[in-house]
């Protein structure tokens, strides 16, 4: 599905496009920036996976993003949200380029699409984290995300590898508007 381009103060985020696939591989990929994806290592990695950006203009599922850096227009990273509950709750995915951790990128990419979840009436965000992954579970206690679920885990594809996860939530409050 495509979602609306947005901007904040330093990013384009638009929804993925077929030519986008390599830029895409090309992070989940990579041993450290892939290190807590469910994604395979490179090695593992299957013919239907390198060819997932196929089509992916039409897929009805999910609404896949890539951060477009606005000054230098470099490929930053990925994101994406599926829609749970009946579209009343998304679910975020993100991944960023290693040499942008720890600059903010994170933070901004969550508040826009959290806006525009709002914009469309959603109330509620939810992400899944490795527990190791200290980083993105310090991004969303930030942004006011709860631990909601714990004790899952997930196995990274292709191999032995299996996280235990926090599923994290934001419950926005509900507004009345007469």
């Amino acid at each position: 599905m495509l979602m609306p381009e947005m901007e904040t103060e330093r990013l384009i985020i638009r929804s993925t496009q077929e030519a986008d696939g390599p830029d895409c591989l090309s992070l989940w990929l990579d041993e450290e920036v892939g290190r807590y994806l469910a994604d395979p290592p490179r090695e593992k990695a299957s013919e239907k996976y390198l060819n997932f950006a196929v089509g992916i203009e039409n897929s009805t599922s999910w609404y896949p993003m890539v951060m477009i850096h606005k000054e230098s227009g470099e490929f930053l990273g990925t994101c994406s949200v599926v829609p749970r509950e009946d579209g009343a709750c998304w679910d975020f995915g993100y991944c960023i380029r290693q040499k942008y951790w720890r600059q903010g990128y994170g933070t901004e990419t969550l508040r826009r699409l959290i806006r525009q979840g709002v914009e469309n009436g959603v109330r509620a965000f939810t992400a899944d984290v490795a527990v190791e992954n200290a980083g993105s579970n310090a991004l969303l206690q930030k942004l006011g995300f709860r631990i909601w679920k714990s004790g899952s885990t997930f196995q990274k594809s292709g191999t032995d590898i299996i996280y235990p996860e926090y599923t994290y939530r934001l419950d926005l409050p509900q507004t009345n508007i007469l």
